[in-house]
């Protein structure tokens, strides 16, 4: 699927709490740095990014950072994946620290997108609001720069730096030509936050286009559209602050909204169509499709009190989704009479409530029961894609995350409780 995540993958860990003299002489480690912390990954360019973050969380500095040659997919062994990286610091506890950042960092910030629906080009169009010490070394410039970090295949990289460079107020620092260890190619460009988010923007849309047009020699006319409307003079903060459209966490204004975009809240917090949030959306209109669709079933059925059932799980999730956008406190979960605890007991002792054992649902049953487990199974994967998108909180406040996730998690409980009373029902 165009622009799934591609996430890498920490393949082994590793500290040395004192490091041996000869092998520090070798990595050329200060008197200072008697700990090393080592990681080894599948992606190299979200490492990079990772360890960077590494030393914004600890004192520690990145005395080795390479990427193997061929790339994961030709690795010398089970652990090695595509890069080794290695954190310096005073001590065993700094440079943990900054593993365990750099992890975090590779579990929810840096990753990969698949650029075509197979899956087979892949990019990384990433947008670093603040570089740690790693990489303002690498790019010359100091701690706490914005950056865009842009990766991808050579003639794609190519492309989209020129794009890049020509939309927003950026410079590139280094450039990475092809081909590298890893046969990609790509730089590091600076500047302010609103300009380095524009440039990373123009970047994918060019590799976007590039994979679905590889054999067309001149560009979209769109792509050329979006030049000129981010274009250098607009992506100046401060320039067109009477157009009615901004681009979200940035200072770019726009006249009309590009096809590609959507509301986050409002016209003055546009993102683009993949934007994480914008997923879960999704994922939760569909939610509430399925619902709407099983609770139809029932009546067709004449479950009447199955339907009704769900039609509350309905009003539930449409409360959530308003929350969620507008910032109002989240609902608590209930069906039936019984909040979402008391749901939860009953769940686990179907046996005891109900008088039905554990169900493995099964084409006999009927169709409401099949619709009632499609919901129930799609209820859990919208829970864990909340769960991954919301880890950082994003715009919701901690007590709403953590009552989003426990509502989605009552939820599945709940679904099951119907298909187990729909089955008792018809014994």
């Amino acid at each position: 699927m165009i622009l799934e995540p591609i996430k890498p993958e920490v393949l082994a860990v590793r500290i040395i709490p004192n490091v041996d003299p000869q092998l520090a002489t070798r990595l050329e480690l200060e008197p200072r740095h008697r700990a090393i912390g080592m990681l080894t990954c599948t992606i190299d360019d979200a490492l990079y990014a990772a360890l960077d973050e590494g030393t914004k969380a600890a004192p520690v500095d990145v005395v080795y950072a390479k990427s193997f040659y061929a790339g994961a997919a030709h690795a010398s062994g089970p652990f090695s994946g595509e890069i080794i990286g290695i954190f310096a610091g005073d001590d065993e506890e700094s440079v943990s620290s900054a593993i365990q950042a750099a992890e975090r960092y590779l579990q929810n910030k840096a990753w990969f997108y698949a650029a075509n629906e197979r899956g087979s080009c892949a990019f990384f169009p990433h947008v670093i609001p603040s570089t740690g010490h790693y990489l303002s070394a690498q790019a010359g410039v100091e701690p706490g720069t914005p950056m865009a970090y842009l990766i991808a295949p050579p003639i794609e990289a190519i492309l989209g730096l020129d794009a890049a460079l020509k939309v927003a107020d950026v410079e590139m620092k280094v450039y990475y030509a092809p081909p590298s260890e890893t046969n990609f190619a790509g730089g590091l460009l600076v500047g302010e936050q609103h300009a380095v988010e524009a440039a990373a923007m123009a970047f994918q849309e060019t590799v976007l286009d590039l994979a679905s047009r590889p054999h067309t020699i001149t560009p979209d006319p769109a792509i050329e559209s979006l030049a000129a409307t981010f274009g250098k003079a607009r992506a100046r903060r401060g320039a067109g602050a009477d157009k009615p459209f901004r681009l979200f966490g940035s200072g770019l204004t726009l006249d009309q909204k590009p096809d590609a975009y959507t509301h986050l809240f409002d016209n003055q917090s546009l993102v683009h169509k993949s934007h994480a949030v914008i997923r879960f959306r999704g994922q939760l209109d569909l939610l509430q499709a399925y619902v709407l669709d099983a609770a139809a079933e029932a009546r067709r059925a004449e479950l009447n009190g199955l339907a009704n059932d769900l039609d509350e799980v309905l009003a539930f999730l449409r409360k959530m989704l308003s929350a969620e956008v507008m910032g109002t406190p989240m609902p608590e979960f209930s069906m039936a009479g019984f909040d979402g605890e008391e749901l939860h007991r009953i769940s686990h002792n179907t046996s005891g409530f109900l008088n039905v054992g554990w169900v493995m649902p099964a084409s006999s049953m009927g169709p409401v029961v099949a619709r009632l487990n499609l919901l129930r199974a799609f209820s859990r994967q919208v829970e864990l894609l909340a769960m991954e998108i919301f880890a950082d909180s994003q715009h919701l406040t901690p007590n709403n995350r953590d009552a989003m996730l426990h509502g989605l998690n009552r939820l599945s409980n709940a679904i099951y409780v119907l298909v187990c009373k729909t089955i008792a029902g018809t014994k």
